[in-house]
């Protein structure tokens, strides 16, 4: 910092020589308004034509160079007075809103924006702006699902079809029908139908989109198709689920 504040103190003192020279070698002006002095007779009345920066004499180049900079820091500096500092990945969690946040999306992998609202209780203009910040400095990840949009802590953790399988575990039916594939693989459409509480349609409305995920795989057994959870999705899911569930019953009883 020292060094920089060294080198600007030597480039303003260049730009001050110059400024001297330029002033030593200008002509004289006087500028005074036109419009004050009345038109002689016989001369035709023009507007002012404007000229270019480049067109101005040396000294006055000069002084907006030096001038522009000196202004800049100075509202810089004034910032830092009343608080403000520049965000880096090494501070940004010292703020204690934003710090609540990435701690809630840490705890709660994939979740989306409203469920951060309401259970943080942060305004949402306010979460909007933390979050830019958060991603903008790598410590969340930003996955686009269908309806949602979901946030996961940036570590080694959740890889991209990690952060999938997740977005489907938040919606309350396709949790329920991971839970009854992991107690019944090879399940067929009726069996997670009368356990889940859907209708068949529904069923095969919510198994094509996990097969499309890969997050199930299907095989036949005469007329019936059997559904199973893939290995990487089956070792995702178990441990939350089996967590969750561990949690809901040491819940006490009120």
């Amino acid at each position: 910092m020292k060094k920089m504040t060294n080198a600007f103190a030597i480039l303003l003192l260049f730009l001050l020589i110059f400024l001297l020279i330029g002033l030593a070698s200008a002509d004289d002006y006087i500028v005074e308004s036109g419009y004050d002095h009345p038109i002689p007779e016989g001369v035709e009345a023009h507007d002012p034509v404007p000229i270019s920066f480049w067109q101005l004499p040396l000294w006055v180049m000069l002084l907006h160079v030096t001038a522009m900079p000196i202004e800049m820091l100075a509202s810089l500096k004034a910032l830092t007075y009343l608080g403000y500092k520049r965000i880096s990945g090494c501070n940004v969690l010292d703020q204690d809103v934003r710090s609540k946040i990435y701690d809630h999306i840490k705890e709660n992998p994939g979740v989306h924006y409203s469920a951060i609202a309401n259970e943080t209780g942060i305004n949402r203009g306010t979460l909007k702006y933390h979050l830019k910040m958060l991603q903008m400095h790598n410590k969340i990840r930003v996955f686009h699902g269908t309806g949602h949009v979901r946030y996961f802590e940036n570590n080694m953790k959740f890889n991209e079809y990690s952060q999938r399988v997740l977005h489907h575990l938040r919606n309350d039916t396709s949790k329920k029908i991971f839970e009854f594939l992991i107690k019944s693989p090879g399940a067929s459409r009726k069996d997670i139908s009368l356990a889940v509480g859907i209708s068949c349609p529904s069923v095969s409305w919510y198994m094509k989109r996990l097969c499309a995920d890969g997050i199930v795989s299907t095989n036949k057994e005469g007329w019936y198709v059997r559904y199973h959870l893939n290995n990487e999705a089956a070792t995702t899911l178990s441990p939350i689920i089996e967590r969750e569930r561990w949690c809901f019953q040491s819940e006490p009883i009120v």
